[in-house]
């Protein structure tokens, strides 16, 4: 390079430098952000983005995206780390969640009725809940008769009498395949039980009701101590590295299946039709951020690093490699 190039090349960094320095850097920060904010109001989200162009970059980056090993060991470490700062934790969990928040999402919960009813009559009228009844009520009659015995004159008593016939060959353990004929017949014959069970239900379930529920669940929520809950959890570090593998390995099976990809793009395409024409300056304004915000996060964000840059003298190095090109051409 040429002294008179040379000293004009000084120069033009010298001049970038400063620009960086505390007397300039926040005007053109500033600056920059305002007039980056304004091209960004002429911006069309469909003129940059599209729906293909989103789950392209999810298929390259998420999809069959796995924790690195060291991932791994730092999140059981930090899980680990939590826990320990749990136990010696002075606070209550209404230090976490305070009582309107609770009421707030338990008044949300008990609102959604017709949920609650659709739940209820599909749990009643599974056959496991049938089942489960049919063995609850033998395992009463069979204790009650066992306790009364063969000599009272009680329906045990009476039951036992009948010697080798069906119900006493049941109790009296003979045999189990006319146990599960008993269990069976009880079963198919508890509809009105079931029936009558599935209305106990929604009357046990009302808004009145779990509204008394909510109150008692955050009686004993508000006194309890954080350190009492991080008591019960006993893991191992073997234990959080097998829990952390199956919820990676849940993640991914949902991440590969249909429903979500489907689901995804679902997704995607609403936010596109709803959003695609609008710039994208009124996308970051309808989400909260603003001009204002975009310089102070700006300042906040960007002046740590290039202070940091400036003093290694990073800054100057990456300043004269940028500006050499252009004059060792001269």
């Amino acid at each position: 390079m040429k002294a008179d190039i040379k000293k004009i090349y000084d120069a033009h960094v010298a001049f970038e430098l400063e620009q960086f320095d505390k007397k300039h850097l926040k005007a053109n920060i500033k600056e920059e952000i305002s007039a980056a904010w304004k091209w960004l109001d002429t911006v069309k989200l469909n003129d940059i983005a599209s729906v293909e162009q989103v789950i392209a970059f999810e298929e390259r980056n998420i999809k069959d995206r796995k924790l690195t090993k060291h991932q791994k060991e730092y999140i059981v470490e930090l899980s680990e780390s939590i826990h320990h700062l749990a136990l010696k934790s002075k606070h209550t969990v209404a230090d976490f969640l305070n009582e309107e928040s609770f009421n707030d999402i338990a008044d949300k919960i008990i609102d959604q009725k017709e949920i609650r009813e659709k739940l209820i009559h599909d749990i009643v009228h599974n056959p496991f809940y049938g089942e489960m009844i049919a063995d609850t009520l033998y395992d009463g009659i069979k204790s009650f008769a066992a306790q009364s015995g063969p000599s009272n004159e009680t329906v045990g008593g009476s039951l036992f009498n009948l010697g080798k016939g069906i119900l006493g060959a049941a109790l009296s353990g003979v045999s189990d395949t006319i146990d599960k004929n008993i269990k069976k017949f009880i079963s198919e014959n508890l509809q009105k039980s079931i029936a009558k069970s599935e209305q106990t239900l929604k009357d046990k379930l009302s808004d009145t009701q779990l509204r008394r529920m909510a109150k008692t669940i955050w009686d004993k929520l508000e006194e309890t101590k954080v350190k009492d809950l991080a008591k019960g959890v006993k893991l191992t570090e073997k234990d959080r590295v097998a829990i952390l593998h199956s919820v990676e390995k849940a993640a991914h099976a949902a991440l590969q299946s249909e429903p979500v990809a489907e689901l995804n793009e679902h997704v995607l395409t609403h936010f596109f039709e709803h959003s695609g024409k609008k710039s994208i300056a009124q996308i970051l304004e309808d989400n909260g951020i603003t001009e204002k915000i975009a310089i102070k996060e700006s300042e906040e964000f960007l002046i740590p690093y290039v202070e940091k840059a400036a003093k290694d003298g990073f800054l100057k190095e990456r300043i004269e490699a940028r500006l050499s090109k252009f004059y060792t051409t001269l």
